[in-house]
């Protein structure tokens, strides 16, 4: 906080009397000199690298920053300020809060002794906090009046004059209230960066450790293959020399993704890091009409922030060194040694390689070993076996099982298809999302905002608040399981009766209709405003019926943010469908007897507008955090009731 702020273009240091510092989109410093000199008019923000055109972008001056800078110069650099009262050219020793002067020693003593300056607020410069340079901004138009008001029509300071004159007819509300309201939502601004900073660090240190332990395994497994060829030196140098190379080739690789990470994490930190230290700033120096100002432009880059956090998870495989056939090595010289990971299940592999594998690999693994039992069985045919008849039947139906998108075993070691959880690759229509009332952005999440183009093209839905998915459900015979995490903001309370979102399945005939919830052959999880209780309630449908009703979903609180983060488990096979809420980790509810005679399409969809902003994240396959109690919570649906 002690270090002066400089240009993020010519990172020259700004100072009181220098450019007047102004503030870019992305909250960094543009010193006076390159506001007005850029070619073209685009300047490019040396911090973030973010271009802003500024013969489009109407830049305000960085209160801020000035205060800021004017508080570093009277704190380390008091033989800076003159005198401004005469413009002696006298060394300032103290400052005048009202009349915003510096003054020396005599002029000083002068304003002290005369009458209308004597009650006058003057602080030595040791003295001064950023809280005594707050002083009350009076009006443009009407001199004489501070701006003490706040007009939420035209979204602007005004006095008590301009009330009873263009203002009169307008929503208005003192300057310190509204000042309070954008200081609770800059704070949880703070809060949401600091929360995710939090995270960020965690992950970063879990990335250098992963760094630590590949070195420390490097330096190990190197002197393990020294010490094993040193005693058949003769036999194996050429050998050792190639497994070196496949080890630092594989290591190489590590620690490029490990980098790579690493790098990719820091930039995001030490974007959120100026944005959330701009905001510490903002609360020492900011004026109220000034923090008004900047709520759009910090909740923006605060959201950016959010929006684009980095994964928190990464997978790097370890390297291990395999030494088995040693006691073959003179006869199996020209095959003796590899370098593998932990995740690779070679055969005649350590015990900890096997405890590493995937769900993926365990299913391959299975379906190889069925494979061959399956040609055994076949040459039994012959014989009219029931057994090796009932078997082979089960492992057709095994190995036929289409593995597009992700596995898992709910019951590890169980070669049942019932068994099998498909993580499903689900995909959002755009060609069938109704533009009138939602789009896809370009992150591919679903908006409940209409689209600014509507290309041209037949089958759109014209009735539903969002889209299907590109495909109906397989007849798989095996749960299937996708996810969709749902940010909202509530601008301001939810009316009576009005929907939120809705997730779940029906016919292609229900497909176009306002809401699925409580149509034939659908089955739906809505959040909406529920007129019983007079908050935000879940409702869970099933055809004509509302079987579960869960009231107080999140609180219906103007300004307020909130994540809803779903599961859905499709089970043609057991005919069900669960629906899991996946940040409290429990099953909300089950439906059964589920008409699954005609294709069922996957529904999306997301509502309230104008009104709350709801964004719609489908995570599905491999982007589907399986945890063990994640899966122990499925099978208890699915086996239960």
């Amino acid at each position: 906080m002690d270090t002066f702020p400089k240009c993020s273009v010519c990172h020259q240091e700004l100072t009181l009397k220098g450019p007047v510092p102004y503030l870019l989109p992305c909250l960094h410093a543009l010193c006076g000199t390159c506001v007005t000199s850029p070619a073209g008019g685009v300047i490019s923000c040396s911090t973030c690298q973010r271009e802003v055109n500024l013969t489009e972008t109407s830049l305000q001056k960085d209160a801020v920053r000035q205060k800021e800078i004017f508080h570093l110069t009277v704190k380390h650099r008091t033989t800076e300020p003159l005198c401004t009262n005469d413009d002696d050219g006298n060394q300032a020793v103290c400052w005048c809060q009202e009349c915003e002067e510096f003054l020396c020693e005599y002029c000083q003593n002068m304003h002290s002794s005369v009458k209308v300056s004597r009650n006058h607020a003057v602080h030595n410069f040791g003295d001064i906090t950023p809280t005594k340079l707050e002083n009350k901004t009076n009006c443009s138009i009407h001199e004489r009046y501070p701006l003490d008001l706040f007009d939420k029509s035209c979204n602007m300071c005004i006095c008590c004059q301009c009330r009873r004159g263009e203002h009169a007819d307008h929503e208005v509300c003192y300057l310190d209230e509204a000042a309070e309201g954008v200081t609770q939502r800059i704070e949880q601004h703070g809060k949401d960066l600091s929360a995710l900073l939090s995270r960020q660090q965690t992950h970063l240190q879990s990335i250098r450790q992963e760094t630590q332990l590949t070195n420390r395994t490097q330096d190990t497994l190197r002197k393990t293959i020294e010490h094993t060829f040193r005693s058949l030196r003769s036999h194996l140098d050429q050998r050792e020399k190639e497994l070196l190379i496949d080890l630092e080739s594989q290591t190489r690789e590590t620690k490029a993704t490990l980098h790579a990470l690493e790098t990719s994490c820091e930039e995001h930190h030490a974007r959120c890091t100026d944005i959330s230290g701009y905001i510490r700033k903002c609360f020492l120096y900011a004026s109220t009409s000034v923090l008004v100002q900047l709520e759009t432009t910090v909740e923006g880059m605060t959201r950016i922030c959010l929006e684009t956090a980095s994964p928190e998870t990464h997978d790097v495989p370890e390297a291990v060194f395999n030494i088995n056939g040693l006691s073959k090595l003179k006869s199996d010289m020209s095959g003796f040694g590899n370098i593998t990971t932990l995740k690779e299940d070679s055969e005649g592999g350590t015990s900890e390689d096997k405890q590493t594998q995937t769900d993926d690999d365990y299913l391959a693994d299975l379906e190889q070993k069925h494979e061959m039992e399956l040609a055994k069985l076949e040459s039994k045919k012959d014989k009219n076996c029931q057994v090796a008849l009932e078997t082979i039947d089960r492992l057709q139906t095994l190995i036929g099982f289409t593995t597009g998108g992700c596995v898992h075993l709910l019951k590890t070691g169980v070669a049942d298809r019932r068994m099998v959880l498909h993580c499903v690759h689900l995909k959002y229509d755009k060609d069938r999302a109704n533009l009138a009332w939602v789009h896809i952005n370009t992150e591919g999440d679903l908006v409940n905002r209409k689209s600014d183009t509507r290309p041209a093209g037949e089958g759109r839905l014209k009735k539903y608040s969002g889209t299907c998915s590109t495909a109906p459900l397989p007849r798989a015979g095996c749960p299937q399981y996708w996810e969709m995490k749902s940010r909202v903001s509530l601008d301001e309370t939810l009316p009576w009766g009005w929907v939120i979102l809705e997730v779940g399945v029906c016919r292609e005939e229900q497909r176009d209709v306002y809401w699925i919830g409580g149509r034939p052959g659908s089955y739906s999880l809505t959040v909406a405003h529920c007129p019983t209780h007079g908050g935000i309630c879940r409702m869970t449908w099933k055809e004509w019926e509302c079987v579960l009703h869960q009231p107080d979903t999140l609180p219906n609180t103007a300004g307020a943010s909130h994540t809803l983060h779903y599961g859905v488990v499709y089970d043609d096979a057991r005919k069900k469908i669960v629906f899991i809420d996946v940040k409290e980790n429990k099953v909300m509810s089950t439906l059964g007897n589920v008409d699954s005679s005609q294709p069922l399409w996957p529904m999306l969809g997301v509502y309230s507008q104008p009104g709350p902003t709801v964004i719609m994240t489908l995570v599905v396959g491999r982007d589907i955090n399986m945890t063990e109690e994640k899966k122990a919570m499925i099978v208890k649906a699915l086996s239960s009731w």
